[in-house]
């Protein structure tokens, strides 16, 4: 049974956590030249976890990269002596709590007994670790480090070209063909004209008429639209091309308390990314965290609809000019 590669449930405290960690980790190194390195190096690391090789081919890949790299090995190894003595640690209690069950459901890897609790064994300590975050969970390690103002512009090039390796990996030709076959007309929903009557209308929409709903606005302003198929959409609701322009648009119909994260825009940016379009929307019934708006202003190409501006569209229909 081989390990999953991906990042998997963003929302698991102890993926989470050691996201953080390793972020806070790289910040906290003083020589601007040491923390463009771990940076390379995490992104050769993301390289060899994503390609086709074996699992144990990809540890001692991951481990030769760590031999030449003091610095990472001093950073990775810190984080993963933090996880060997979690119990005397202060690690925040969710973390404490999800560690034992998480610990003792990870698969084995390549069939060697090895779990996650074996830090620090003949696997190594640094590539089961990045394993476990995985290569989309390096490019959030990534991002994060890119809010240090010293190391931005450097590191916003490196994590755009992380984010485009890492869709490219998991979107082909099949899957984008897959996105525009059996288009969907969109279709305005009957929808009520006073705010609050909207508004309760939005919220309540099944998702697949609200997909349509909020596409048909491209279609009214001139542009050719389409919704994709309410299964296997691989995070696009729809398209929609003006000329060379193509606009690429995820829907998210949810209860006002349920905020977008950063993660649906991480995984968005990539979508818009592999697709070449010129432009992404994710438009919500709710709102976005902050870490999400803080995601989506690293890109030049992604725009973020709320329930607000989403009403707003009611009232003056957009003309989506670039």
């Amino acid at each position: 049974m081989d390990f999953k590669l991906n990042f998997g449930n963003v929302a698991n405290p102890v993926r989470q956590w050691l996201v953080a960690q390793v972020a806070r980790a790289i910040n906290g190194v003083s020589s601007a030249q040491d923390r463009a390195a771990i940076v390379e190096w995490l992104a050769n690391a993301r390289g060899a976890l994503a390609s086709s090789r074996s699992t144990p081919e990809k540890i001692r890949e991951i481990n030769a990269m760590v031999d030449h790299s003091a610095v990472a090995k001093s950073v990775i190894g810190g984080v993963s002596a933090t996880l060997r003595n979690y119990r005397a640690s202060n690690l925040p209690l969710s973390v404490k709590i999800a560690l034992p069950a998480t610990i003792a459901a990870a698969p084995f890897l390549a069939g060697q007994g090895v779990g996650i609790a074996a830090f620090g064994s003949a696997v190594g300590a640094p590539a089961l670790l990045l394993m476990f975050i995985g290569s989309a969970g390096i490019a959030s390690i990534l991002e994060a480090v890119a809010k240090s103002p010293a190391d931005r512009d450097q590191i916003l090039q490196m994590v755009d070209m992380i984010l485009r390796a890492e869709m490219a990996r998991r979107y082909n030709e099949q899957t984008r063909m897959a996105m525009r076959n059996e288009p969907r007309a969109p279709r305005r929903a009957d929808v009520p004209d006073d705010a609050d009557g909207l508004r309760r209308a939005l919220y309540t929409m099944d998702p697949f008429v609200f997909e349509g709903h909020v596409v048909h606005f491209f279609g009214r302003a001139g542009l050719k639209a389409w919704n994709t198929k309410p299964t296997g959409d691989h995070g696009a609701d729809g398209f929609a091309v003006r000329g060379e322009d193509m606009f690429v648009i995820q829907c998210k119909r949810y209860a006002p308390d349920n905020k977008v994260g950063a993660p649906t825009v991480r995984e968005f940016k990539g979508v818009i990314e592999e697709n070449e379009a010129t432009r992404g929307y994710i438009v919500t019934t709710s709102t976005f965290t902050t870490d999400a708006r803080a995601s989506a202003a690293m890109s030049r190409k992604l725009v973020l609809v709320d329930i607000e501006t989403l009403i707003g569209w009611h009232r003056t229909p957009p003309n989506f000019a670039i």
